[in-house]
């Protein structure tokens, strides 16, 4: 009798182990904009069903019409969400919306502790198409178990001033603006006329445009196109001279030679300030103010000699070497300055040889490594002639030079300590093989320093094709930096097209 007693309290403490062990879970209705009005119903069976295949338990939509009656989604805040959560006896509540911005469709799902002692969480997806996002399921609702049972969390320091967003760990865009049949490879936001507001400025390979917000979407004030010779790489906006108007920095190659130029921006154009520029540039923030780089080309090498700053006095372009780098930093594309640990010293983030992202101090001791799926890009050019590698060694192949997406750093929520946001990009083909590249997704990360590694805070979310550039900047004038970024999305042989993606940071 006492062995048949044990083995019923076992097996009761098993079941209960079991049930406690599964996570209970409120999906409440989703918000539908854009899309048919049953496009919420028949999503919240699939994603129901795919939540209980990943081990979840899900009240079911009987239980909760029961018990808290007809109720519309746009209705429910997080208060009464958690409350509903409570009420049903579910740790956890999903609260989600889908809606149809221009061709693509968004699904975003926040994830909410009903006792309120975790912070929110979300997961935001885009597909292509309907059919896309119901294939899409299984993988969504993976995610949402990782978000739930607590792997892949990461813990805040501070929240600052930055929207309450960016704690629920990726970030959705707030204004999008396509450009078909268009190859955006750069971006840079700066004052061109001296009128205190912010313009725009976006580089195809061999064209360039001046953007201005007006609220209503962009306008264009200024073009500039060049022969199809010209392959540019990059784009940054600097005040040289001290009058206020920023002047632009383009990197361009003909061929194996380096023409890069400056622009002024006078009256209702855009005009050349300097041609013929040998020197890769780059517009980078270093002591709270924004600097010109340059540095040469090699004969059989990506570059040679020293990273220089590059200033202009009346029409003549003074260079100097930039002093104080770690001896490790030889590329001019593979750093960027930082107070990443809160000290008074800068550190330097950079990229190794390997494409292995550091942080340096600035005697060259190595404070952290991470991976090498950062900075990864499709922007390059060829020197047909040069059958050598990145450091000259003789190769079989003539030589594909890719520039690496920029790196950027700032506090940006006053705690003392830069966020360094990268980008990271995946590819179908082409990750680790040169020559061919078939663009999946990319994203924008911010790394923070957790006093032992560089850990991610936030990111922005999974966007359709590469990321070629990005930039942290006012671009709509209202007092606040957003993060802009250029993505191209070409299928393989197709032309393709771009989009200008903004994500606001600030509430």
């Amino acid at each position: 009798m006492r062995r048949a007693m044990a083995k019923l309290v076992l097996c009761l403490l098993l079941l209960a182990l079991d049930a406690w062990a599964q996570q209970r879970v409120l999906l409440l209705p989703l918000s539908v904009r854009g899309l048919s009005a049953d496009t919420g119903e028949v999503l919240w069976e699939l994603l129901s069903t795919r939540l209980i295949a990943e081990g979840l338990l899900v009240v079911e939509r009987a239980t909760m019409a029961r018990v808290l009656g007809h109720v519309e989604p746009e209705d429910i805040d997080e208060a009464t969400a958690r409350w509903m959560g409570k009420r049903l006896g579910a740790r956890w509540v999903l609260q989600g919306k889908v809606f149809k911005v221009g061709d693509l469709i968004s699904l975003d799902i926040k994830v909410l502790d009903s006792t309120g002692t975790v912070p929110p969480k979300a997961v935001f997806s885009q597909f292509p198409s309907q059919e896309a996002m119901l294939s899409g399921l299984k993988a969504l609702a993976s995610e949402l178990k990782e978000r739930i049972t607590g792997r892949d969390q990461v813990t805040f320091r501070v929240q600052g001033t930055l929207r309450s967003q960016l704690l629920y760990q990726a970030l959705g865009y707030s204004k999008l603006q396509r450009f078909p049949r268009r190859f955006l490879k750069g971006i840079s936001i700066g004052d061109l006329d001296g009128d205190g507001a912010k313009e725009a400025v976006l580089i195809e390979p061999h064209r360039l445009w001046a953007y201005r917000d007006t609220g209503e979407g962009l306008k264009l004030i200024g073009e500039l196109e060049s022969p199809s010779t010209y392959n540019f790489l990059n784009v940054g906006t600097v005040d040289l001279n001290g009058d206020g108007r920023a002047e632009i920095a383009v990197t361009a190659v003909v061929g194996d030679h380096l023409r890069s130029f400056l622009l002024g921006f006078k009256g209702r154009e855009i005009r050349y300030l300097k041609k013929g520029i040998n020197r890769y540039l780059k517009v980078i923030q270093m002591g709270g103010r924004r600097v010109l780089l340059g540095q040469a080309m090699g004969a059989d090498t990506d570059y040679a000699g020293p990273i220089e700053e590059l200033r202009l006095e009346g029409r003549r372009l003074r260079t100097r070497e930039l002093k104080g780098l770690p001896p490790e930093v030889e590329w001019i594309y593979s750093f960027c300055f930082g107070h990443f640990t809160g000290g008074e010293l800068p550190e330097v983030a950079r990229l190794n040889a390997l494409g292995e992202l550091e942080v340096l101090t600035l005697d060259g001791e190595r404070l952290w490594k991470g991976g090498d799926s950062y900075g990864v890009s499709d922007n390059y050019f060829d020197r047909p002639d040069v059958m050598a590698d990145a450091k000259g060694m003789p190769d079989y192949m003539p030589r594909r030079v890719y520039i690496p997406v920029r790196m950027s750093s700032g506090d940006l929520d006053g705690d003392g300590y830069d966020e360094l946001m990268v980008v990271e990009n995946h590819f179908t083909l082409g990750q680790r093989l040169e020559r061919v590249r078939v663009y999946d997704t990319g994203r924008v990360l911010a790394l923070v320093w957790d006093g032992m590694a560089m850990a991610e805070a936030w990111m922005t979310q999974q966007m359709p094709g590469c990321v070629f550039d990005f930039e942290l900047g006012d671009i709509d004038n209202d007092g606040m930096p957003e993060l802009c970024a250029v993505v191209v999305n070409a299928p393989l042989f197709k032309k393709g097209s771009s989009s200008l993606v903004v994500f606001e940071l600030y509430e």
